[in-house]
């Protein structure tokens, strides 16, 4: 069930000097989150750190590109020279393979030579998952920014609200203050008539007081633009308004789905998750290499000047490090970086959890509260009217009047400031529970 309310107020006060041909640039919140999203430096930063780890990507992957190496040789003048060309691949799990060529002039005759090495470590590293991994963890880097960027944006889009809302907040209530001042002003002028003393004396505390409350609404609307100015990235120097039209909308949350969702998508949730996987590869890699590390190699050449067709050599290598301490500490290291990483993930799904309810249950706080303010805001307009009745007929002093009428007043403020809070809550809610 929704409900909803529209509070629309026109105003004519300025709240920064303006030229008289220029008028300031007026934005709805959706122009303010629109212009935030496209111009906010700090959203620009997290754009260019997801950029940056876009191309780690690619460097990770570039260690498995060929490469190729040509060379020529000349040892003097007449010497005719011989040159060479090589290429270097190495694959996945280790492999490496180089596949190579040299040709050499000798008494007006030529003779070439090729070679093709291959070499593959089978144990103490070199496995696929290591190999791997550093792709892996560029790729996780990437994500992880990809959901802090995210985080960011709808970080931005609830301090932009909440500041959108406090800046029409108090241009309403300068509309009530400006109203509340007239009233003051007139209540001196009825009270100079009927020529009490006590009625003209508290009538004159009154003006100054409301005049008081104007200043104030007035500096609290530049401060809130300015704080605006900045959050969205715009010019301080330049003019901006924003719309003053107040959209009451009352929405029914629903917890349990609500709580699933943030679970699955808040991008806190996601980043610990992803932090987790990693330390899990890593801690795999970690106790492979605890083995000792053997290798093995074969080549095979075929050279022209060599009577054999072809040589064919093989080599095999174990090293072990006497205890081989340090690998086995790495791996206890990693494997207690995949607890603390489990019980970040913990802690990041119960903060979303409890998030999610504390605000909920705000939520509800604030719309029974203006429920109530509303209900409060018709009887103290029947009371002043009643007040007000008796106070034209002379039956009461002008103070019991103007305190009906300061208390009707300032219930009215206090309206719109449950109000403009219970959509600001709303606003915490869609944040807390994660990107739509």
């Amino acid at each position: 069930m929704r409900i909803r309310c529209v509070v629309s107020i026109c105003t004519s006060v300025f709240f920064l000097p303006l030229c008289a041909d220029e008028e300031p640039e007026t934005l709805s919140l959706s122009d303010s989150i629109r212009y935030a999203m496209q111009n906010a430096p700090g959203l620009e930063q997290q754009r260019l750190t997801l950029s940056n780890r876009v191309d780690a990507v690619v460097r990770a992957r570039s260690v498995f590109d060929p490469v190729f190496r040509v060379s020529r040789e000349w040892r003097d003048e007449d010497d005719p020279g011989r040159g060479s060309a090589q290429i270097q691949q190495t694959l996945p799990a280790d492999i490496r393979a180089t596949l190579s060529a040299r040709y050499e002039e000798e008494d007006g005759a030529g003779f070439s030579r090729y070679a093709l090495d291959l070499s593959k470590t089978l144990l103490g590293g070199g496995s696929y998952a290591e190999s791997m991994l550093p792709i892996r963890r560029a790729l996780i880097q990437e994500a992880r920014q990809a959901n802090t960027l995210s985080l960011e944006q709808r970080e931005l889009m609830l301090r932009v609200t909440q500041q959108y809302y406090a800046v029409v907040r108090n241009k309403l209530t300068l509309q009530l203050r400006l109203l509340q001042l007239d009233r003051a002003k007139t209540n001196l002028e009825h009270a100079r008539v009927k020529e009490d003393p006590l009625d003209i004396a508290t009538a004159e505390l009154r003006v100054p007081e409301s005049e008081l409350d104007v200043l104030r609404a007035e500096r609290a609307i530049q401060e809130g633009l300015l704080d605006l100015k900045e959050t969205i990235g715009k010019p301080i120097a330049n003019l901006m308004a924003v719309q003053t039209q107040l959209v009451y909308d009352v929405r029914n949350v629903n917890v349990e789905a609500d709580v699933q969702r943030a679970l699955d998508t808040h991008e806190r949730v996601l980043n610990a998750r992803l932090s987790t996987q990693l330390a899990e590869r890593e801690r795999d890699v970690a106790k492979a290499r605890g083995w000792p590390e053997l290798s093995v190699g074969v080549s095979v050449v075929e050279d022209e000047a060599d009577e054999r067709d072809q040589n064919v050599t093989g080599e095999i290598t174990l090293e072990w490090p006497l205890g081989d301490r340090e690998d086995r500490a790495a791996a206890r290291e990693a494997e207690r970086t995949v607890t603390t990483r489990k019980l970040e993930e913990y802690e990041a799904r119960q903060a979303v959890h409890k998030d999610v309810r504390s605000v909920a249950l705000r939520v509800e706080d604030a719309k029974r509260a203006v429920r109530l303010q509303e209900d409060r805001v018709r009887l103290l307009e029947r009371q002043f009217l009643l007040y007000q009745n008796r106070w034209e007929n002379g039956e009461i002093n002008i103070l019991e009047y103007v305190r009906s009428q300061n208390d009707l007043e300032n219930a009215r403020v206090l309206l719109i400031t449950q109000q403009t809070r219970y959509l600001e809550l709303l606003a915490e809610y869609d944040f807390v529970t994660g990107p739509e």
